[in-house]
């Protein structure tokens, strides 16, 4: 949404690379654990790979979601998985960040 001021767009930059930040910290759990169960002996090194590989194409992702989205939508959807409390958002951004929020989650209302 271009109707933005410099200050808000400079908030929400902010949040977003928080989010960016702990989403990318999420997906990387999973690759951390996979290389616990190999460690462990629990899977192959070429399932390592594997998880690796989907990592790789999450974090491609997650790097479009941030980068390419709408700056509004973007921050709703990181509201909406967590990744950014409500809280944190600038309060005269709030109502329409609830508002595309619900949409990211497919609320009715």
């Amino acid at each position: 949404m271009n109707d933005l001021t410099k200050s808000q767009k400079r908030a929400v930059r902010q949040l977003l690379g928080d989010a960016h930040e702990a989403e990318i910290a999420s997906a990387l759990v999973k690759v951390e654990q996979a290389i616990k169960e190999w460690r462990s002996g629990g899977i192959l090194p070429s399932q390592v790979s594997e998880r690796i590989h989907e990592f790789h194409k999450e974090s491609q992702e997650i790097f479009k979601t941030y980068n390419y989205l709408d700056l509004m939508f973007a921050l709703a959807r990181a509201v909406a998985f967590g990744f950014v409390e409500l809280a944190r958002v600038p309060e005269d951004l709030q109502p329409r960040v609830r508002e595309l929020e619900a949409f990211v989650k497919g609320d009715d209302g």
